[in-house]
């Protein structure tokens, strides 16, 4: 059977938006799937999927658990200022098969319900989307990254590029005398062509 060419993975909310992306993933000690013919055990773990993370990050607490050793140190920028934290080389696999092989992950203080920040390294590896249709959150990741999401692109083709362009206050290209927002500028109104 000949392996997909990427995989992915969905999170829908259970009641309404989202207020954080937490999802189930496990980590392992370092290895290359690739070369290494044994694999090291996987532990199941929380995390939370931060755009404003950098690079991943995992508590002290199971860096100890699963027996890290530092691999070096790395400035780390927050709210509180700047501190000097430990880093670790992991395997991190997220949902439905999808595994990325020797992360750089910095050590970070635990938050209670997650234990793992997956960060921009791996957020950007791969298509990442929220939508809140209906007020019902909806995460998806696709890894690798296999196209771009551009929003104005999907607009201009339903809408004709009529609209492109178009201030909010500027008069409907439809002709119809109102302003865009009040006309072809609302959502769900009609294609403007």
């Amino acid at each position: 059977m000949q392996k997909p060419a990427f995989t992915a993975f969905t999170l829908v909310a259970s009641g309404g938006r989202l207020r954080e992306i937490i999802s189930d993933a496990e980590i392992s000690l370092p290895f290359d799937p690739k070369v290494d013919t044994v694999h090291p055990a996987h532990f199941p773990i929380k995390a939370l999927w931060d755009t404003g993370a950098t690079n991943c990050a995992i508590t002290k607490k199971i860096a100890d658990q699963i027996g890290l050793s530092p691999t070096g140190q790395a400035e780390v920028h927050h709210a509180n200022g700047v501190t000097l934290e430990d880093t670790y080389l992991i395997n991190v696999a997220l949902p439905n098969r999808i595994e990325v092989p020797l992360v750089k992950a910095t050590e970070c203080k635990s938050a209670g319900t997650f234990d793992l920040i997956i960060g921009m390294d791996i957020i950007t590896m791969g298509d990442f989307a929220v939508t809140n249709e209906g007020g019902i959150s909806v995460v998806s990741y696709r890894y690798p990254a296999l196209k771009h999401i551009d929003y104005v692109k999907d607009f201009n083709t339903i809408y004709g590029t009529k609209t492109a362009g178009v201030g909010r206050n500027d008069p409907c290209p439809c002709g119809s005398g109102l302003k865009f927002k009040k006309c072809h500028g609302k959502v769900g109104s009609p294609n403007p062509n």
